[in-house]
């Protein structure tokens, strides 16, 4: 493969692997237990301060968010069993009042180990400060499909004209891929709708 061709697939799939779980409802990530909001705020109650968190919420609820953080760090100092459920609770406000700051519905939080693994990758990323090993993942996988799909796809269409099973099967083919690349170019064209976080 080209290098210039290496590198339009690149943008590509990078693009529509980090976009595409926005366009489709994805695994839960602000509102999971081992998510970054969650993260942050038993890093803020351990040290005794909220500002890091409040950049999740909007402006206009910092006061009641303060204020439940507050009577958190009281309740905490009654032992463990307090600890936990002050802990839970504002945990739940918090994420609760985050959602609705996304115009998203708060439907509970979510337990640690089930963020989508792509989700984790970028974070990651930030975390290292480095983006290229994801970006090449990404190429492989998005190259793997896009070549798979192609493949059996121009492989049953030689066959659709011989009898109407061989037609259907390559109508089954053909949907799948050319939904697959409808969507990855409706992603880079910017037209994914929206996003559960």
């Amino acid at each position: 493969m080209t290098l210039p061709l290496r590198k339009h697939l690149l943008a590509i799939a990078a693009t529509s692997a980090l976009a595409l779980p926005l366009a489709t409802p994805a695994f839960a990530h602000c509102d999971a237990l081992d998510g970054p909001v969650i993260t942050e705020a038993r890093a803020a109650l351990n040290a005794g301060d909220i500002t890091p968190v409040l950049k999740w919420i909007p402006a206009e609820d910092e006061a009641e968010l303060v204020a439940v953080f507050d009577k958190t760090l009281e309740v905490r100092a009654l032992g463990d069993n307090a600890r936990e459920l002050a802990d839970q609770q504002f945990f739940a406000k918090l994420v609760e009042t985050h959602r609705a700051y996304e115009g998203a519905p708060f439907t509970g939080i979510k337990p640690a180990g089930e963020i989508d693994p792509a989700v984790q990758l970028a974070d990651r990323a930030l975390e290292e400060g480095e983006i290229d090993a994801f970006l090449a993942r990404i190429v492989e996988k998005f190259e793997q499909e896009a070549r798979s799909a192609f493949e059996a796809t121009l492989a049953a269409r030689q066959r659709a004209g011989d009898d109407p099973e061989l037609g259907r099967e390559f109508v089954d083919h053909y949907v799948h891929y050319v939904h697959y690349m409808e969507d990855v170019h409706n992603v880079i064209a910017g037209n994914a709708s929206s996003h559960d976080h």
